[in-house]
């Protein structure tokens, strides 16, 4: 079965979303936001600590814990599989994926750590991204079918 390139690497740079943007979210940023991976290198802002006391109504805390125990497992099996994934293609794409996603760099600093120019890291990229959606189809399912709207 024959893949439509264009819409599959739109879907996965869809999917991962624009790393250096604060309010726009992605099912990439909210799957590591669930699986609590701390990323050093992302947008991240401290929470802001004051001693004025505050009131807390949780509800059912058992059901709450459930829930988010739940949500977190099925987010940090993805996570695991998108690093997996990650390890198993040529290092080349893995890397550029890694670099902008995981590392959140822009382009400019992806281009001088890997010594390519700015157009062939875009050029790379979306080849990662084509790569990426056949590695992963399995779980993610971010290929389009040839002729399917």
């Amino acid at each position: 079965m024959g893949y439509d390139r264009e819409r599959t690497i739109k879907n996965v740079s869809d999917f991962f979303g624009n790393p250096l943007a604060v309010n726009k979210p992605s099912e990439f940023k909210d799957l590591m936001d669930l699986a609590q991976v701390s990323n050093a290198d992302s947008l991240y802002h401290s929470p802001v600590i004051n001693d004025m006391p505050m009131s807390h109504n949780d509800g059912n805390r058992v059901d709450k814990a459930v829930v988010e125990l739940i949500g977190n497992q099925s987010a940090k099996e993805t996570i695991r599989l998108i690093r997996v994934t990650l390890n198993n293609m040529d290092d080349r794409y893995a890397r550029v994926i890694y670099l902008r996603h995981f590392k959140c760099l822009p382009m400019i600093d992806i281009a001088e750590t890997i010594g390519y120019s700015p157009s062939n890291v875009e050029k790379l990229l979306e080849t990662a991204y084509y790569r990426f959606a056949l590695w992963s189809e399995s779980f993610l399912k971010l290929t389009c079918p040839v002729g399917i709207e």
